[in-house]
């Protein structure tokens, strides 16, 4: 499936998604079912283990394929890519500085740096929302679902981006851990049921892969416009040419 019908199914089946979850806010009772401590612990220790997953990605975002997929023992590379080094995930070309966050002399991906600030974030915010007695109220819970879904969307709209800044890029990138937490605790809140936790998980899951794929198209559009005859990123762009 190439990146135009990727990014599109992602986009659908997100949309469909969200009306669900439309559909449990604005039912919710007030005032709104406790969620047990059961409950709490279960969704709570669910998304850290995501969290968990998503720093190993960012400390070795390819560490699934070397596990799971053969190396190529025919050793044969990329022609582009072999033109190209990586600092910080990126090829080193100047159309991506703002894709690399240089400190004491090591090279991160900004990308990545903000998830993996952004899962240590909400780890912590997890574990309080585990720990602590505090049941919100039917208000707070809508707002907090409100502004979850909101860093989203601006989240989406700023990966596709051509000018922006890696502290941006950073910042944007750990606040969509939180935006997901966010949500996540508020539909478990206003349901009252682990199911529906469950269900926010997988679409969290599904919000991420989206957003992936938003970059993935990011980086070629960008390639594409570079003066430079390298186009690492080779793949066809999705929103036509």
């Amino acid at each position: 499936m190439n990146q135009r019908k990727t990014v599109v199914l992602s986009f659908v089946l997100s949309f469909i998604g969200v009306l669900f979850l439309f559909s449990i806010v604005s039912q919710s009772s007030i005032p709104p079912p406790e969620a047990t401590i059961f409950e709490k612990g279960v969704i709570g220790g669910v998304f850290i283990f995501l969290c968990c997953v998503g720093i190993s990605f960012a400390l070795r975002p390819n560490w699934m394929k070397t596990v799971f997929l053969k190396k190529d023992e025919g050793g044969k590379k990329n022609t582009n890519e072999s033109k190209r080094c990586l600092q910080g995930h990126h090829p080193d070309c100047s159309v991506f500085d703002s894709h690399r966050v240089v400190s004491h002399k090591k090279t991160w991906c900004a990308g990545c740096l903000g998830l993996l600030l952004g899962c240590v974030l909400s780890i912590v915010l997890a574990i309080l929302y585990v720990i602590v007695p505090f049941q919100p109220s039917l208000m707070i819970s809508r707002l907090l679902f409100f502004f979850g879904l909101l860093i989203i969307m601006l989240i989406y709209l700023e990966s596709v981006l051509v000018s922006r800044h890696a502290g941006i890029h950073v910042l944007f990138s750990g606040l969509l851990i939180l935006g997901f937490l966010f949500v996540t605790i508020s539909i478990t809140q206003l349901s009252g049921e682990i199911f529906y936790g469950f269900y926010t998980l997988l679409l969290c899951v599904l919000w991420l892969d989206t957003r992936i794929h938003l970059s993935k198209w990011h980086h070629t559009r960008l390639c594409r416009i570079c003066p430079h005859s390298c186009k690492f990123y080779a793949a066809a762009i999705i929103f036509g040419r």
